[in-house]
């Protein structure tokens, strides 16, 4: 379970820290390509997107060893804790400081997530679910994602950028589930591995996933979208993992009621956090109100827009 929680850890810091470079070039491409294969190539020629793709990479293997160690309900509420390492690398790279918003929102990011994990205390499931299970989850899940895109579509700036967002989000959280099973397939053998549907889905779903993230990076700064990814994939995980796994949550009055303050102060610091003014200087390239003096701000501008 340490190595679990290790790797998630891990895990959120490499996925944030891609999420703000593959944002700040995503809102260079043009928006005939939204929605679209080519929005992908296009991006596959900025040095900036390659290397937060190559962050989101490392941080796709450190998940999966999180996963094949620790149950969903664990390893992806401490997916969120990415955000606790990428704003501060952020604002030291652009050589600004931290205010009162900044240190409010990371404290209730970081209790909220301890008082979720210990109120829910999670407990591991099954590495694999039934052939039925998974066409509910994938209805479920499909669906949820086809309708945010249909409506995003009709919308514009940052509501659009949201849509979007929820949509990866819950492509996201799908996609843990079936990493999870893809890992125990691994383990037993290249055959089970390879004859198993839920290798190919998950790449399917990572495609799907991506292109609708890069979209909605591509739609509006990065506040706009990170909050709801960071929201709705861990619950559609955890939601994944106590429906199809099997893994358990602490369902008495008193857990319940601490897993529901959880997760309310983990949203809030979130929200905090990515529309902070500091964050919002870093994703707008302008200077922020507590900016350092011009001659002690010269950091490396690679996070602005």
């Amino acid at each position: 379970m340490i190595i679990a929680v290790i790797a998630a850890l891990a895990a959120g810091c490499t996925f944030a820290v891609g999420a703000v470079l593959q944002q700040s070039a995503a809102r260079e491409a043009s928006l005939e390509n939204s929605l679209s294969i080519r929005l992908l190539w296009d991006l596959a020629h900025r040095p900036r997107w390659l290397l937060g793709i190559a962050s989101d990479a490392g941080s796709f293997a450190l998940q999966a060893l999180a996963l094949a160690h620790g149950p969903i309900a664990l390893v992806q509420p401490l997916l969120v804790t990415g955000v606790l390492f990428a704003i501060p690398l952020a604002v030291q790279l652009r050589g600004l400081r931290l205010g009162a918003q900044e240190w409010i929102g990371t404290a209730a990011v970081g209790g909220g997530l301890a008082l979720f994990l210990v109120s829910a205390s999670p407990a591991a499931g099954e590495p694999k679910t039934s052939f039925a299970r998974w066409v509910l989850i994938l209805i479920a899940v499909g669906g949820m994602m086809i309708a945010a895109v249909i409506v995003g579509q009709t919308l514009h700036g940052p509501y659009r950028a949201s849509m979007f967002a929820l949509s990866a989000g819950t492509a996201f959280g799908l996609l843990a589930a079936l990493t999870k099973t893809s890992t125990w397939l691994l383990g037993q053998g290249a055959s089970a591995f390879f004859t198993a549907w839920q290798p190919y889905a998950m790449l399917g779903v990572a495609i799907g996933g991506a292109i609708v993230q890069q979209s909605a990076f591509q739609a509006a700064p990065l506040p706009t979208s990170l909050p709801v990814m960071d929201s709705v994939e861990p619950t559609v995980a955890v939601l994944i993992g106590v429906f199809g796994f099997g893994e358990s949550l602490g369902t008495s009055i008193l857990a319940l009621t601490g897993e529901a303050a959880g997760i309310l102060a983990l949203v809030a610091g979130i929200v905090l956090l990515d529309r902070s003014p500091v964050v919002l200087a870093l994703q707008e390239g302008t200077p922020s109100a507590r900016s350092e003096p011009p001659s002690s701000a010269a950091g490396t501008p690679v996070l602005a827009e």
